[in-house]
């Protein structure tokens, strides 16, 4: 891993190293997060912003998340605390699908639908999000209902 040099005005460059592991994660989540931050932020501003707080939040916590339970858990809060966050400063927020996903169902059960509705395989949803393959198929599942029941034509 090659250093990023830091200079502060009138001071010699520092060398900042950051685990190979969490630039490996970061990676590897980078994509995912930027297109789940955007549809939910509707702003590709905003969205960088969103993902770029998370993940620096991340790298300041690194070790002990990573020896945590569930990393990818803690790192898919952190992301969607970020994106709540930004879309608090949003003061002229265009109304999305995803924003009105958030408002018809729970942050996880959103969370998994949207990731459906990005075709991404339930098992890398499941990866991303910190959560087992069951859990995230319960969640999906239970979206799809809650969504039918409210969606559905008054009879």
């Amino acid at each position: 891993m090659h250093p990023t040099p830091v200079r502060l005005p009138g001071q010699p460059a520092v060398s900042i190293r950051l685990p190979l592991d969490f630039t490996a994660f970061c990676q590897l989540r980078h994509t995912p997060y930027r297109r789940h931050a955007l549809l939910r932020l509707g702003e590709t501003v905003a969205a960088d912003r969103a993902v770029e707080h998370a993940l620096g939040a991340l790298a300041t916590d690194w070790c002990r998340i990573l020896s945590s339970r569930r990393p990818a858990r803690r790192a898919w809060q952190i992301l969607t605390a970020s994106i709540e966050h930004q879309a608090l400063r949003q003061t002229h927020a265009r109304p999305t699908a995803a924003r009105t996903l958030y408002t018809l169902l729970p942050a996880r059960h959103a969370d998994a639908m949207l990731l459906h509705l990005q075709h991404l395989p339930p098992p890398r949803a499941a990866d991303l999000t910190g959560v087992d393959a069951a859990m995230h198929a319960y969640y999906l599942r239970t979206a799809q209902h809650t969504l039918d029941a409210r969606l559905a034509p008054c009879s």
